[in-house]
């Protein structure tokens, strides 16, 4: 029985091999070019990306897919994804971080030299 995958019933319906293929592949480019909106510091373009990601991975998660032992593969290179978009967030809140904690500093020199 191979039925189309409908967003709403995803965890009810009886997904054939190409239709869970053609998930787990298009979650693995979204993560991609997640990665490379990133990289490339397109932060709107990368929330697209990551919320279109977010959705498929529910339905993915819903019915199981990845843990099929075909999708073992599939599996690791997508955790090995998601954990390199982690890094790379977490160095970008690092490097705001660091950049706000200059400005405050001269914002303080500035107001110390203003007030004298």
């Amino acid at each position: 029985m191979n039925t189309i995958l409908n967003a709403e019933n995803a965890s009810t319906e009886f997904l054939s091999s190409d239709s869970s293929r053609q998930m787990v592949d298009y979650i693995e480019n979204l993560l991609m070019r997640h990665l490379e909106r990133l990289r490339n510091y397109d932060l709107d373009g990368a929330m697209a990306l990551a919320e279109e990601a977010n959705n498929l991975a529910k339905q993915i998660g819903s019915v199981g897919v990845l843990d099929r032992p075909e999708f073992n593969e599939d599996k690791e290179r997508i955790k090995k994804l998601y954990n390199e978009i982690g890094l790379i967030i977490a160095s970008e809140r690092q490097e705001v971080a660091d950049k706000l904690l200059t400005i405050r500093k001269g914002i303080k020199t500035l107001g110390a030299y203003i007030g004298h």
